[in-house]
């Protein structure tokens, strides 16, 4: 019942970023008819076009048919290439799904690893370490960080491919990039929050039946100490997959975020529009995924969320 009041509230939420999808790319400077025209076409020419494209039909018109191509992607094509809209996205999509999902389960990894350590030996040498480490990783710029991963990793040392996503190899620096600022967020996350949660009186009942420390830690305050974690982690995913566009276009990924910036440059508006309704439906899913995880984590918040 949940999933579905999650389903049935999202789809006011995605129709409100198609009309801004549709609206906001309407209003981009610059005819895409003369771009695809050329220089030196004439104005019968550039007309000619702009009626094949449909863009001399009103604005309404075009969005009912933007509305069109979501259920009919056979005539959702891109003014560049001709082709169907979801195939162009389809080839690119799972390249910026891997740079994504596998940024965020490292850097939820890594991050509660290290928050959990930094909890339980508070003040000590890797307290420190681990805090400079998560500081220096929120502040660095992605593109910052990505450029000398290249010049250390890539160019001087060889051990990985520099741009590119031709091979497993290509995608290991993309990933380690994008799940530094996770990494850092999570790691001082979960140790906040475990910090606080170690003091609480159902730790010292579980202690006084006798369980292992180690199974308190674990079973009892990690469990409730995720659950903030993983709310977070949904906007991270958003975050992740709005910042693709950077870390594609340092590593040279021929994924979704370098196929938007091509679109914006050449007046691809199929491309444009529908890459960003999917980012928003990928952003709605990852989001009801984490709701789900953070009920199994904490069942409170299901007899509230049943309510």
């Amino acid at each position: 019942m949940f999933i579905l009041k999650r389903l049935l509230a999202a789809i006011p939420t995605l129709f409100v970023v198609s009309l801004l999808a549709f609206w906001f790319v309407d209003l981009i400077p610059g005819d895409p008819a003369a771009q695809l025209a050329g220089n030196m076409a004439t104005d019968a020419e550039i007309a000619d076009i702009r009626h094949h494209l449909g863009l001399d039909r009103p604005p309404y018109e075009r969005y009912l048919l933007f509305l069109r191509g979501v259920v009919d992607p056979e005539i959702a094509t891109s003014f560049r290439t001709s082709r169907p809209v979801v195939l162009e996205i389809s080839e690119r999509m799972p390249k910026t799904l891997i740079i994504a999902i596998g940024g965020l389960l490292i850097g939820l990894g890594f991050g509660v690893v290290t928050g959990v350590i930094c909890a339980l030996r508070q003040g000590g040498w890797f307290d420190a370490i681990v805090t400079v480490l998560t500081l220096a990783g929120i502040s660095m710029p992605i593109y910052w960080l990505g450029l000398l991963c290249i010049w250390l990793f890539a160019v001087n040392l060889g051990w990985l491919p520099a741009a590119g996503a031709a091979t497993p190899a290509h995608y290991v620096l993309p990933v380690l990039v994008v799940a530094t600022r996770p990494a850092a967020l999570f790691s001082r996350l979960v140790t906040a929050n475990l910090l606080e949660v170690m003091g609480k009186d159902y730790l010292d009942t579980a202690r006084s039946k006798g369980l292992p420390e180690r199974v308190v830690i674990l079973r009892h305050a990690l469990r409730n100490s995720l659950v903030a974690a993983v709310s977070v982690a949904g906007v991270q995913f958003g975050g992740m997959l709005g910042g693709s566009v950077v870390t594609e276009t340092v590593f040279g990924v021929p994924g979704l975020g370098r196929l938007l910036v091509s679109a914006v440059g050449s007046g691809d508006y199929p491309v444009i529009q529908y890459s960003v309704l999917m980012f928003a439906v990928f952003f709605v899913v990852i989001n009801l995924a984490t709701d789900l995880l953070g009920q199994w984590l904490d069942p409170r918040t299901r007899d509230y969320a049943a309510a």
